[in-house]
């Protein structure tokens, strides 16, 4: 039988057609073996029990690391505050058209106390003590104005310079002040006691009391509040002035030296003998001995009272 032409190659176009869907079957095959190790590479997103999403443990550049990790962490360190240092008030005395005692050759004893002062200065400074100087120069502060600069400060001492007109040449003395007997009267056995022995009684007429004034100190007995620190810090003076200036007293001694009354903070004074001298040498080389003593005297007297600065020494 004979088959129309177009029929004569059937066979021919069904192979051809079966290796068109092998080829297209293994492309697809391959395209799909060819992606599985990219998407296999892609962090993979957990989800936790509370459904927040937790990204890949990688930590960001600007994030710390986190509190549960095993890392030591060094705590920020608070920042430091130094202790508040004791500052020393030099008073040279005198000084303007005071020139205190004077010397045989002319020479004055503001001068002489304002040497003294600066070489006290560099010692104290050593010791990384605050100094200042009641006057730089020839200027003559008054004691108030004087009392004034130390009654503003906040741990400060105040030591005051003198040189004698007589006594032993070479000796030295350190004073602290002391209130005369008659301003604390004596109380009779049969009075009644009371807050305020030295206050007269109240007038009868009632009138408003001021409470506040109990806060504060009269001028002229500011140095009540720092009678024992100054004799304290004399002490400490004296025994410091007496191995560098033989023949001096091994005490110190209480006077009303009318500079120290009116400083409400520990507060001495140092006198030299002498100003009659016929060589001024002889009181330039005081200078030194004199500043290492109160360098030494005022360092044992801050240890105690500032035991940062204590333990800074060692």
């Amino acid at each position: 039988m004979n088959w129309p032409a177009q029929f004569w190659y059937a066979p021919g176009i069904l192979d051809m057609m079966w290796r068109y869907l092998s080829l297209v079957t293994f492309v697809v095959a391959e395209v799909a073996l060819l992606t599985l190790p990219i998407r296999s590479q892609q962090p993979r997103i957990q989800v936790t029990s509370d459904s927040h999403a937790q990204l890949p443990s990688v930590v960001p550049p600007q994030q710390s690391p986190s509190p549960g990790t095993n890392i030591s962490q060094t705590p920020p360190s608070a920042p430091s505050e130094e202790t508040p240092g004791l500052t020393v008030v030099l008073d040279p005395a005198h000084g303007g058209t005071d020139f205190g005692a004077r010397g045989p050759t002319g020479i004055s004893e503001s001068d002489v106390v304002l040497d003294f002062a600066r070489a006290a200065r560099i010692a104290l400074e050593a010791q990384r003590l605050r100094v200042l100087l009641t006057r730089e120069g020839n200027q003559g502060p008054s004691f108030d104005n004087r009392s004034t600069m130390i009654n503003g400060l906040r741990n400060a001492i105040f030591v005051s310079l003198h040189v004698s007109s007589s006594g032993p040449v070479g000796t030295a003395r350190t004073y602290y002040y002391v209130f005369p007997s008659d301003r604390t009267p004596a109380i009779s056995p049969t009075a009644t006691t009371t807050t305020a022995p030295q206050t007269p009684p109240a007038p009868q007429t009632p009138g408003p009391q001021i409470t506040a004034r109990a806060t504060l100190i009269e001028w002229d007995h500011a140095q009540r509040s720092s009678v024992d620190l100054s004799r304290q810090l004399a002490s400490l003076m004296q025994a410091e002035l007496l191995p560098r200036f033989r023949g001096s007293p091994e005490m110190p001694i209480a006077a009303p030296v009318r500079q120290l009354r009116t400083i409400a903070a520990p507060a001495i004074a140092i006198e030299l003998s002498s100003i009659d001298v016929t060589d001024a040498k002889r009181l330039e080389q005081m200078a030194q001995p004199l500043a290492e003593a109160i360098g030494r005297a005022v360092g044992e007297f801050h240890r105690p009272l500032n035991p940062a600065a204590s333990s800074a020494g060692r």
